[in-house]
């Protein structure tokens, strides 16, 4: 499929569709009879099954088909209605009967109450083009539609008609082409599952999706730029691009509402910029990140990060700015920042950073901001003497001893309040 190393990936381990979830835990199933005109298409669509799943499937002998195994039903006036079908693997294929499958999609399109179908995890090669058909009545309703696992073949298919659509899943098939104008309908999409297929070109353009909470796009042959307007959608949650052939120097995700661990970068040799602030990423910094070499701005602060500081951090050498602040970042600040020759601003305030501060941090750094840390031994002799220091902040920490004497003719700005230093205390 000419899949890359090279992933963008938020991950939360495992997918999960929560409005799915949501209308798979809320629907009753009914007490009242079927409406007669969904009693014969459910009949029917049994009968047109019925070589390809055994009678356990579906207890047909319950007259009432809302009773049957995965079907739920709610009330509507005096009858009841379909409102989720759950067909997933119990053995479907395309290939097997392929008229029965035909008119199995036929009579889906009359079920108009229908909000969630699975089919995944069965043996599908193609859908019908009927089913995607404007007078294909179930697609105006349908909220959830679960393809997953199946042996799609051919480009994706048109879906302007699913207007509903919060949650659609075709991962892991054999899809393929490009992205481009078949999901521009779906402006209540929330879910998107796209990953294990073999898609190309560029990254699908969802502007209208403006609800859009997760979108997984990983394992494919998407290239080309992350769209620059990616990290618009507010609502994302789950963003997992990985294993792609994507590329482009920046990747802005700030002041979002992603969760999880730091995304996967792989080997994103072109990455410059990478800001993932004000958000709720957890964990660790990852231990590869000193792998991006060409990176200049490291933008980590406002997030749920704990554990130490990776040393391979002081390989990136063209970093000019690195930003842990507001976190919970804990050990020792590593010695190896003390390398890099380019870097500018180091914040890495409000964490819990101990230890003592590592001596010619501030060889470079014109602009280093430690404050509101657990900090202790001295302040090296060197710290303050850089000529190319013009502010430090070492507020409320645990730092003892005398303030060096020899400070910078350009330092215009030096805050030591809340220590336990001797001598003079500059605010």
């Amino acid at each position: 499929m000419g899949r890359s190393n090279d992933p963008f990936f938020l991950p939360l381990f495992f997918v999960c569709f929560s409005s799915w979830l949501s209308l798979h835990s809320s629907a009753d199933t009914s007490t009242s009879q079927l409406s007669q005109t969904q009693t014969r298409i459910m009949g029917n669509l049994s009968r047109s099954l019925r070589s390809s799943f055994s009678d356990s499937t579906w207890n047909t002998s319950d007259p009432n088909p809302c009773r049957w195994g995965g079907v739920k039903c709610s009330d509507s006036g005096n009858s009841s209605v379909v409102k989720i079908l759950d067909l997933s693997r119990v053995g479907l294929s395309t290939a097997r009967n392929s008229s029965s499958t035909a008119g199995f999609f036929d009579l889906l399109c009359r079920l108009d109450s229908l909000e969630s179908l699975d089919l995944s995890r069965n043996a599908f090669t193609g859908i019908p083009g009927g089913f995607f058909f404007a007078n294909c009545s179930v697609s105006h309703g349908l909220k959830s539609l679960n393809l997953s696992s199946n042996m799609l073949h051919g480009d994706l298919p048109n879906f302007s008609g699913f207007t509903s659509l919060e949650t659609l899943d075709l991962s892991h098939n054999n899809l393929g082409g490009a992205v481009d104008s078949q999901l521009d309908g779906l402006a209540r999409l929330k879910s998107l599952n796209l990953s294990v297929n073999s898609f190309t070109g560029g990254m699908p353009a969802l502007g209208k999706s403006q609800g859009l909470e997760e979108l997984v796009l990983s394992a494919n042959s998407f290239d080309g730029q992350i769209p620059s307007d990616i990290g618009g959608h507010r609502n994302l949650t789950l963003l997992d691009l990985s294993q792609n052939d994507l590329s482009g120097s920046t990747l802005n995700l700030s002041v979002n509402s992603f969760t999880g661990g730091m995304p996967a970068l792989g080997k994103s040799q072109g990455l410059e910029e990478l800001v993932l602030s004000a958000n709720s990423f957890d964990g660790q910094i990852r231990s590869d990140i000193g792998g991006h070499r060409n990176l200049t701005l490291l933008d980590l602060s406002q997030n749920d990060l704990s554990g130490s500081t990776p040393d391979g951090i002081g390989n990136l050498s063209k970093l000019e700015t690195l930003l842990l602040s507001s976190n919970s970042l804990g050990g020792l600040i590593p010695r190896s920042l003390s390398d890099i020759t380019s870097l500018s601003r180091f914040a890495a305030n409000q964490n819990r950073f101990i230890g003592s501060i590592p001596s010619g941090i501030t060889k470079y750094v014109r602009v280093l901001d430690l404050s509101y840390n657990n900090l202790g031994g001295e302040i090296p002799a060197d710290l303050l003497s850089s000529p190319n220091l013009v502010s430090v902040d070492l507020t409320n920490n645990s730092l003892r001893g005398p303030i060096p004497k020899n400070l910078s003719q350009n330092l215009y700005r030096l805050r030591l309040g809340r220590n336990s230093l001797n001598g003079t205390q500059l605010q």
